[in-house]
């Protein structure tokens, strides 16, 4: 194996040790520069030699690490190219990663085992793998960013990986990564190509590696979380490590589909009785809407009458306008026969009419001409109003302007007075200012107050600790306390006896108490704790007739309560309990009377010894059958054992000191019957003794920690005064220096201010000669405002005397009127008296005027009540074009008043109908607009929910039979493995309607006299869990998906025989052909394990006596070295 920084060399065989080999060796490890300065590194490679002994300790391939560049593993010129998987490791190498500052791994294609003394860099070589293949370090349990795998000191770090290539594929795949300290980023190549993260997690995917899968990588940090997994998240990776992709499809579309299923029949129900309610309602509706329905037909042909009275109006008027019409013709007629007849009569009386007028028309002329001259003497009254606003605006500018000239030159005044200060203070000249001595006097408190925060830093970490361990102290005493108090209770000596021998139960008890309000009705704990025995004399005879699980059993009141228990006992909490469900009182188990229990030979039933909640005693009449199971004190007679033989209802009864259980068997006939009997024993469930050792022990950590919790409190007090001793010598040390930095500033001050005078001064010259600039400005300003004030004045005068000519103006244009106004009177009264020498004829023609003029006013007025009938027609008649025949036919030749009587029997009618409510029938046909769209959902609910079941149907009879063969390989395997080292191993499926609760078991057995246990993090010991989870994981090596697996100090939890055992199975396993890459990190090994040729073993060595150059360090020497001494002492 080579580093990155010399050539690289084909894998070989070591064939001997002698000194012409190692030579050799070295000469072909000449570095080369390849990525940077040339620097001295060391290279050590060693390999499994081809001598047949199987001990690891003789024949290891072994790699030498170092501080600086390391290679690991070598190159084995027999292995079989072939040997690797697809998607298998072929090479890691790392730089400035963790420990490391160069190393290069060459991993073999079955069992790798990775051993090194703690610190060498075991475990990173587990972080390289999971970080240089695109996976996120929360894997690893260690790290959360990426950064913190950088070696300290370095810029960067990089990560290269070579995969073993599928058959498709022209080569080896080349993953590499460099992580950046600084931006806390990645950036990713594939073969040499810049790439993205998500091209490389693709490609992981492609060749189905799962490092975050704990069945296929278990590294350090996370070997416990496998114990603690809960059996429904190990079934989903037991089906990802060990099924074709296609399994995990469909398990996650069974649980999609058993989700709509279960939604859709929820629909279905709420829809059906959303229906059937809907369809009461509309039934109950039924002769309200009738009612309505007769009442809405009355309404319409009243409203039809209302619309036909319109429309008869609308013709009364049509006829009216008709006949005014016609009237109207002969009178027009008529007056112009007339008007012929008087024509010379009235010739001179038009004459004067005419004339009058033309002098009408003069005088409105004239009035006109007024109008104008008035108007336009009113538009020079506004011109001479604009004039003089003009001149007053004017006036106004130039008093601002003499205002801004006389604050100028106060504002001069000031600069002049400045001027002179400022030339004053200038000749004045202050000490000079030497910040040194001012510095060094704060620099000399500053650090004493770092000093004395220092010593309040190195105190506070002190008082927290104190505080932390004083807080634990009196929780421990508290907790010791409570378990004492615990112990003089029945309750708490049952709960201590949970606690020790079966954890599981009592974690359950105490989460029940906690969460009681998460149920229907009550659920009840065990009836170790529940329930109790009225008399003790009876105690062993009760407890013979109950097994364990009847003591340690929840009891539940519903199916809801009790699958809602399932539920968080074993998939949330992982906890192994028994959960029974009664549905019946206790009232219903009636067993026989207390004088039958006597002619029996009874002294009661077991029943009526104990004492509990109800549902929990009828939970045990209902499994155990307490309410006809005889207890007695004294043995029973030959005569009463006959009686009870005969009695079919009593099976078991406990007598003396016996125990005895019939079984009858009515299929063979009355005569089969068999007594099985045994010995009452002692009880080991309701007792009242106190374990005294167990309370003395308590009482003396008590005492213990009393002792300590003072010596805390007592300590704290010390550090305590000594942080406020410190605080007021800070504040001390901090009030002079405020006192040194504000005599600073002051001088400061002043001889920044005195610096700063020549520039002052130079500024208020350059603004005195700038206000002096501004005075003239504005006087420039008032002189120019000055003129134009005249030019206003001037314009002034002379819109003052157009206004006088448009006053004249008014005056002729008045006399001229005046004049056509007189003219106008002399012609009207001329008119008048012609007028008065032709009365009659005048008031003849008056008259047929005033009748034509009336008419044309009634026919406008008729016209007007048509235009009106017509448009109340078309407004209030609805779809008149569709409606009109029915209407006309309505209105007829009727008047409307004839339509109103129809109208009044029509309401008289209406009246005797009774009305409901005028929304019941809205309500009526919109229910029933809803009941047919709620008719076709629920249809269509229910069809999809068939197809949905359907669906499952046909997928589960797919994925349960590939499901249950899957856990039967794993089970044969793990059980196997299990059987070798004389201990008993079962994986099951547990099954359940919801997919989603499908899990699987691992149930284990280590002792004899236990049965099958489900592994959890709880019950077995470290050891335990270490060996139940390396059988789990080999027992899938034969059906991994994944091309490689990675477990990392499994090993460390096991005592010797277990870890030999161990071993033993998985060189038989993880050594056979066709078998995916397989990695063992471990700080050690027992010597003599056995030993196969397809395995490899890594050595990692490190430490600050490895030579500087890795050239100079040969483990395959060593070895033969090694052999040669052993060879030459036998």
């Amino acid at each position: 194996m080579t580093s990155d920084q010399t050539r690289r060399r084909s894998r070989r065989q070591i064939e001997d040790e002698d000194d012409e080999d190692a030579t050799r060796y070295e000469s072909e490890g000449t570095p080369e520069q390849r990525d940077g300065p040339k620097r001295q590194r060391r290279r050590v490679v060693d390999e499994g030699s081809s001598d047949d002994d199987a001990h690891v300790s003789e024949n290891e391939e072994l790699a030498g690490n170092t501080r600086r560049t390391t290679n690991i593993g070598g190159a084995n010129g027999s292995t079989d190219e072939q040997a690797f998987q697809p998607g298998a490791i072929r090479r890691v190498e790392v730089e400035n990663f963790v420990t490391y500052e160069k190393a290069e791994f060459f991993p073999g294609p079955n069992l790798n085992l990775v051993i090194g003394p703690n610190g060498t860099g075991k475990s990173s070589l587990v972080c390289a793998i999971c970080l240089g293949l695109g996976f996120s370090p929360k894997h690893l349990g260690r790290a959360g960013n990426v950064k913190e795998f950088v070696k300290h000191g370095k810029p960067s770090a990089s990560i290269e990986i070579e995969l073993q290539k599928r058959d498709q594929d022209r080569r080896h795949h080349v993953v590499r990564v460099q992580i950046d300290r600084e931006r806390n980023s990645q950036r990713w190549w594939i073969n040499g190509r810049d790439t993205t993260h998500k091209a490389v997690q693709n490609l992981m995917k492609e060749l189905r590696i799962q490092v975050d899968n704990l069945c296929q990588f278990l590294p350090q940090d996370r070997v416990v979380e496998f114990a603690g997994c809960t059996p429904v998240d190990l079934l989903h990776e037991t089906l990802r490590a060990a099924a074709p992709p296609q399994m995990l499809e469909w398990q996650q579309e069974l649980r999609d589909l058993h989700k709509d299923h279960k939604d859709l029949q929820k629909q279905s129900t709420s829809h059906a009785e959303n229906l059937a309610n809907l369809e009461s309602r509309q039934q109950a509706m039924q002769a309200d809407v009738d009612r309505l329905r007769e009442r809405e037909e009355v309404q319409a042909r009243i409203a039809d009458l209302k619309d036909a009275q319109i429309m008869a109006a609308y013709n009364k008027s049509r006829a009216r306008h008709a006949e005014i019409s016609r009237r109207l013709e002969q009178a027009e007629q008529l007056q112009q026969d007339l008007q012929n007849e008087c024509a010379p009569s009235l010739e001179a009386t038009n004459k004067k009419k005419e004339y009058h007028e033309a002098v009408a028309s003069a005088v409105q002329a004239r009035q006109a001409a007024v109008r104008n001259t008035e108007e336009a003497a009113n538009d020079l009254l506004n011109d001479v109003d604009n004039a003089n606003d003009h001149v007053v605006q004017i006036t106004a500018k130039i008093e601002a302007e003499s205002r801004g000239f006389t604050t100028k030159k106060q504002e001069l005044r000031v600069i002049n007075q400045k001027i002179g200060q400022l030339e004053n203070r200038l000749k004045n000249r202050p000490p000079d200012f030497d910040p040194k001595d001012h510095n060094q006097k704060i620099r000399a408190r500053q650090h004493q107050l770092r000093e004395l925060d220092n010593e309040i830093r190195a105190i506070e970490p002190k008082l927290l600790d104190v505080h932390q361990r004083g807080i634990q102290t009196r929780d421990e005493r508290k907790r010791i306390a409570q378990e004492l108090q615990e112990l003089d209770t029945q309750e708490g000596k049952q709960l201590r006896f949970l606690e020790r021998s079966f954890p599981d139960v009592a974690k359950g008890c105490k989460w029940l108490r906690e969460n009681g309000d998460k149920f229907q009705n009550d659920v009840f704990g065990p009836p170790l704790i529940s329930c109790s025995i009225k008399d003790k004399r009876y105690s062993d005879h009760v407890q013979a007739l109950l097994q364990k699980d009847d003591f340690l059993c929840f009891t539940t009141q519903s199916r809801e309560d009790h699958k809602t228990l399932s539920n968080y006992f074993f998939r949330e909490l992982g906890l192994s309990a028994s959960i029974r469900t009664c549905l019946q009182p206790l009232s219903s188990f009636q067993g026989p009377s207390a004088e039958e229990a006597k002619r029996l030979g009874f002294d009661a039933f077991a029943i009526d010894y104990l004492t509990g909640p109800e549902p929990v005693l009828a939970m045990l009449c209902s499994e155990k059958k307490l309410h006809m199971a005889g207890v007695a004190l004294r043995d029973i007679e030959d005569q009463q054992y006959n009686r009870l033989m005969a009695e079919e209802r009593i099976q078991t009864w406990a007598a003396g000191r016996q125990f005895y259980k019939v079984t009858r068997r009515r299929d063979l006939g009355p005569q089969a019957v068999s007594t099985m009997t045994r010995d009452i024993l002692p009880g080991r469930w309701w007792k009242d003794d106190v374990d005294l050792t167990e309370k003395h022990e308590l009482q003396r950590r008590q005492e213990e920690i009393t002792e300590r919790f003072n010596g805390l409190k007592r300590e704290n007090e010390q550090l305590r005064q000594q942080k406020e001793e410190l605080t007021e010598e800070i504040e001390s040390n901090k009030a002079a220096l405020d006192d040194l930095q504000q005599q600073k500033r002051a001088l400061q001050k002043e001889y920044n201010e005195y610096q700063a005078l020549p520039t002052k001064l130079e500024n208020e010259k350059r603004s005195q000669e700038k206000k002096k600039e501004e005075l003239e400005s504005l006087r420039a300003t008032i002189h120019e405002l000055e003129a134009q004030l005249d030019d206003a004045a001037v314009k002034k005068g002379k819109a003052i005397l157009r206004h006088q000519r448009g006053l004249a103006g008014i005056r002729r244009a008045q006399e001229t009127l005046l004049e056509a106004q007189i003219r106008e009177i002399e012609a009207k009264s001329d008119l008048e008296g012609l007028k008065d020498r032709n009365a009659a004829i005048v008031q003849r023609l008056e008259n047929e005027e005033k009748n034509v003029a009336e008419l044309r006013a009634a026919k406008r007025q008729a016209k007007d009540e048509g235009v009106r009938a017509r448009d109340k027609l078309l407004r209030e008649c609805v779809d008149l074009e569709n409606r009109k025949d029915h209407l006309v036919g309505l209105a007829g030749d009727k008047s409307p008043e004839e339509i109103e009587d129809e109208i009044r029997a029509e309401d008289a009618k209406l009246e005797l109908i009774h009305a409901a409510n005028p929304n019941v029938l809205r309500d009526f046909e919109k229910r029933a607009r809803d009941i047919e769209k709620l008719r076709q959902r629920l249809e269509a609910a229910q069809n999809k929910n068939d197809q949905v079941v359907r669906q499952i149907t046909r997928l589960r009879e797919k994925w349960e039979p590939r499901l249950e063969e899957l856990v039967s390989r794993i089970n044969d395997a793990f059980s196997y493995n299990f059987e070798q080292i004389n201990c008993a191993g079962e994986v099951r499926i547990h099954k359940d309607e919801d997919f989603e609760l499908w899990a699987l078991e691992i149930m284990v057995k280590f002792r004899e006299n236990e049965s099958l246990q489900q592994l959890n993090q709880h019950r077995q010991s470290g050891g335990e869990r270490a060996v139940s989870t390396i059988f789990y994981l080999m027992a899938l090596q034969s059906m991994a998906q994944s091309p490689f697996r990675v477990v990392d100090e499994i090993n460390q939890g096991m005592d010797p025989r277990n870890e030999r055992m161990v071993h033993e199975r998985m060189v038989e396993i993880a050594c056979r052909e066709h078998t995916s890459q397989y990695f063992l990190i471990t700080p050690k090994l027992l010597t003599g394990l056995r030993y196969d040729e397809r395995m490899r073993v890594l050595c990692i060595a490190s430490g600050e006596h490895m030579p500087v150059e890795g050239n100079k360090l040969d483990f395959g020497r060593c070895l033969g070295i090694h052999k040669r001494a052993i060879g030459a002492a036998a």
